[in-house]
């Protein structure tokens, strides 16, 4: 009878930890202009939109590979720009973005609720051996709007930071996976005061706008009519 307790006494505690076992999530993005290719846990996938969430992911070490776009004198190709692994923490929405050159930056914060996400389905991978297929590819985004506490610190946080090109990269983090105004990404682009920096984060925050429509009113932020004309016809390829 002790042995048959000690049993039952083990499997309430196994079955407690198993329920007590959440989930991750995992995003990658790129704030490149060229969609990202990986290897996450064994199986390939190609990104579209520059941003993908992996969600409903055990808790674990998961190996990640990433190719980023990148033009060489002799020619573009995709260049593997990390090939390590990813820690993914219970209860834990982890966020890496790939910058323009290849560099990495991590983000790590609570999994937010979100009632209205029912019937989320994650990215197929692609079984081409050959290659990629950028139609194999369920799109993923779980973009939420930002909200005014939110939009607040993200501003705050920009206006607080001096040098221009370690703005550039703290909104690159900041910004991914919420959705903005024109209005908001108006006044985060009045805090540069360096016009192709403000150019480079115009550019960098269009993915994250929810009224692309006015995103062209954003041209009269330039005094420059080069750096205006250079938004304008990037907007023109979107």
């Amino acid at each position: 009878m002790k042995r048959i307790a000690l049993l039952f006494t083990f499997f309430l505690i196994l079955s407690a930890s198993l329920l007590a076992q959440g989930k991750s999530n995992l995003t990658i993005s790129t704030t490149g202009n060229s969609n990202l290719k990986i290897i996450y846990a064994g199986k390939k996938y190609s990104l579209q939109d520059r941003s993908q969430t992996f969600q409903n992911q055990n808790p674990g070490t998961y190996t990640l590979i990433i190719y980023q776009w990148q033009n060489k004198p002799t020619g573009g190709e995709y260049v593997k720009v990390y090939d390590g692994n990813v820690r993914l923490a219970n209860q834990k929405h982890l966020e890496m973005s790939v910058m323009r050159f290849g560099k990495t930056a991590w983000d790590e914060s609570d999994i937010a609720d979100d009632e209205w996400n029912e019937n989320y389905t994650n990215p197929r991978p692609n079984n081409n051996q050959n290659g990629y297929n950028n139609n194999n590819y369920n799109n993923g985004n779980n973009q939420q709007a930002v909200n005014t506490t939110q939009y607040a610190e993200v501003k705050k946080a920009l206006g607080n930071e001096y040098n221009e090109e370690e703005k550039l990269n703290l909104a690159k983090v900041i910004l991914k996976n919420k959705w903005f105004s024109s209005a908001q990404i108006r006044e985060l682009a009045q805090t540069f005061y360096n016009e192709e920096r403000k150019l480079r984060f115009l550019k960098m925050a269009y993915d994250f706008c929810w009224d692309k429509g006015n995103y062209f009113t954003l041209a009269d932020l330039f005094y420059n009519s080069g750096y205006k004309k250079d938004f304008i016809n990037y907007l023109g390829t979107q």
